[in-house]
C-alpha cells in the first residue's frame, strides 16, 4: 500500500447489481423496480415473508398495484427478485474485492467482513435471507447461497496453503466449514443478545484467535502490524445510501 491509498481491508459496500434493473427498461421504470424490491425486502426482514402483503409493499413506497404488477406478476416473483439481488450484488462485491489483488488470506478476511456487514446492515440482504429461510420453495437456493460461501472460503484457503501462507497441516475444507458454522452461530447469538457483542465484534475475536494457529508466522506478523484488528465496524448509513441510489419518485 502506498501513501494515500486506503488500507487493504477497507470495507466494500454492497450496491445495486446490473441484474436488479431488467434490460430494456427506461431509467424511471428501473428506479421503480429498485424501489419495490427495497420496500419488499424491508417488510420481509421486519415481519416475515408470509406476513407481508403486496398492499403493504406498494403503500410503503407510495406506488400502485398496477406499478407493482408491471414489474412482478406475484408476491413469489417479488420474493425471488429480492433473493436474486442478494446473489447478484454479492457477485458484484466479490469482483470488486478480487480487483484489489490481495493475497488469499487477506481476500478471505475482506470477503467475511463484507458478508457480515451485509447481514447486519444491507436491507435487501436482510429481507432476502428471511425469504430464503421461510419460503419452502427457496430451500435449494438457501443451500446454494450457504454452500457457495463455504466453497469460496475453501478455495481461498487452498490457495493460501499453496502459496505457503498456511501451516502444512491446515485443512482448507475443515477450516472453511468451521468458519461458516462459527459466523452463523455468532449472527444468531448477536440477534438473540442485542445488548451483547455484534456479529462483527464476535467474528473479529474469532479471527484473532484462529489466524495465529493456521497461518505462518511472517504472514501473521504482517497482518498484526497492518491495523486490521482496529478497523472500523460497519454502520447502516452507507448501506442505506447505496440502496437508495437509483430510486426516484418517478414511475412506473
Amino acid at each position: 500500500m502506498t501513501s494515500g491509498e486506503p488500507p487493504w481491508f477497507t470495507l466494500p459496500v454492497s450496491r445495486w447489481s446490473a441484474r436488479a434493473a431488467v434490460a430494456g427498461l427506461q431509467a424511471r421504470a428501473g428506479a421503480t423496480r429498485h424501489e419495490l424490491i427495497l420496500a419488499a425486502a424491508r417488510r420481509f426482514a421486519s415481519q416475515g415473508y408470509h406476513a407481508t402483503s403486496l398492499v403493504q409493499v406498494v403503500e410503503d413506497c407510495g406506488r400502485t398495484k398496477g406499478a407493482l404488477f408491471f414489474h412482478f406478476g406475484s408476491k413469489s416473483a417479488l420474493g425471488w427478485a429480492v433473493v436474486d439481488e442478494v446473489h447478484a450484488s454479492w457477485e458484484d462485491l466479490t469482483e470488486r474485492i478480487a480487483a484489489r489483488h490481495l493475497d488469499p488470506l487477506q481476500t478471505l478476511l475482506v470477503v467475511y467482513d463484507a458478508q457480515i456487514a451485509r447481514l447486519m446492515h444491507d436491507p435487501v440482504v436482510q429481507g432476502g435471507v428471511r425469504v430464503m429461510r421461510e419460503d419452502p420453495g427457496m430451500q435449494a437456493d438457501r443451500h446454494k447461497w450457504v454452500e457457495g460461501w463455504r466453497a469460496e472460503s475453501e478455495v481461498l484457503l487452498a490457495r493460501a496453503r499453496a502459496d505457503g501462507l498456511l501451516t502444512a497441516d491446515t485443512d482448507p475444507a475443515a477450516v472453511s466449514t468451521t468458519l461458516l458454522g462459527t459466523v452463523v452461530g455468532h449472527h444468531y447469538l448477536a440477534e438473540a443478545q442485542p445488548d451483547g457483542p455484534t456479529t462483527w465484534e464476535r467474528m473479529t475475536t474469532t479471527w484473532v484467535g484462529l489466524l495465529p494457529t493456521i497461518a505462518v508466522h511472517p504472514w501473521v506478523a504482517r497482518w498484526s502490524a497492518s491495523g486490521w484488528s482496529q478497523r472500523p465496524a460497519p454502520t447502516a448509513k452507507p448501506y442505506e445510501r447505496a440502496r437508495r441510489e437509483g430510486v426516484s419518485d418517478a414511475g412506473p
